[in-house]
């Protein structure tokens, strides 16, 4: 089943897993470029194992909120020897056990933050422990953000909205020398030959301009920011997943939706069985029938609260 808290699995939707492995595709040199990695918010590593292929670094630093998604990713990665933490984000001192976990395993080393900002109480802690670490330490950072204008909806996930104007509030607090970039939404279709044999097309794709939204806004910074391109990826979809996807949540959304009409029919029930009986007691002392409409009472008996 789809985990609707966000957090990247086989089953989510093929467009969004592909959303989440450019990001990690963007990352891959740096990943793969010889010092440590740690990724925050590492979730269950499925979108960092697809964008790495059959790379992987050398030490690794996986991090995140619940042990059972660090276990999972440790294990979906194949990283020997990975470091796995649980923690807050917003706690600084577990901040500075990453920091301790992850130069421990040697210098010049990758952040990974992807989709966890907007998740945190308060983010200042992560950003002000990130810019230390890059103008101190040599850490590159890469850090991105959903774009609230794109989506359009309030997801009850995000405990922070984002936009132009907050990630540019967020841009001032990072190091000067710094590389900003936006994830902008493709979308396409592609003739085959009648045989079935695999063919791979070469595509010129025309992006951003004043009229593209941005669905993700991305920052990095460090010795290695500069290194980071404007990148697409496109893959053929899988209409059959993306069925399957939407006709769970859809099943799933219907369930809910029953459960909660009997829910509240039996809870009807149960006040209109409750009230009955409440104004039989009130009606054998003699008392005004509490919550009775004026049509339900006698004449002349007003009604009480």
């Amino acid at each position: 089943m789809s985990d609707w808290q966000e957090r990247i699995t086989h089953e989510t939707a093929p467009a969004i897993r592909v959303e989440h492995e450019l990001r990690y595709r963007l990352a891959a040199p740096l990943i793969l470029s010889g010092g440590p990695w740690a990724d925050l918010g590492c979730g269950n590593g499925v979108a960092a194992a697809a964008a790495l292929g059959d790379a992987r670094p050398g030490a690794a630093v996986l991090c995140d909120l619940e042990e059972q998604a660090v276990a999972h990713a440790a294990q979906e990665l194949g990283i020997a020897g990975a470091v796995q933490l649980t923690g807050d984000l917003t706690d600084p001192s577990h901040l500075e056990r990453i920091s301790e976990a992850t130069f421990a395993i040697g210098e010049r080393p990758v952040f990974t933050c992807f989709e966890v900002v907007e998740h945190l109480q308060a983010f200042v802690p992560l950003i002000e422990w990130a810019g230390g670490l890059a103008r101190e330490r040599a850490a590159t950072f890469l850090i991105s953000v959903p774009n609230d204008a794109f989506w359009s909806i309030q997801n009850p996930h995000h405990l922070t909205a984002w936009g132009e104007g907050s990630f540019e509030e967020l841009r001032r607090l990072l190091p000067a020398e710094q590389t900003l970039l936006r994830q902008v939404a493709l979308s396409g279709s592609s003739f085959t030959s009648w045989d079935p044999a695999t063919q791979r097309h070469d595509l010129a794709v025309d992006v951003g301009g004043s009229d593209a939204v941005a669905t993700h806004f991305l920052a990095a910074f460090g010795p290695g920011h500069d290194e980071l391109h404007s990148s697409a990826l496109a893959v053929q979809t899988e209409m059959l997943a993306q069925r399957r996807w939407e006709r769970q949540r859809e099943s799933n959304l219907a369930l809910m939706e029953m459960t909660l009409e009997t829910t509240l029919d039996r809870h009807t029930v149960w006040f209109k069985e409750w009230r009955a009986y409440i104004h039989e007691l009130e009606r054998e002392l003699g008392r005004p029938l509490s919550g009775a409409t004026p049509e339900e009472l006698p004449e002349g008996v007003e009604p009480t609260a």
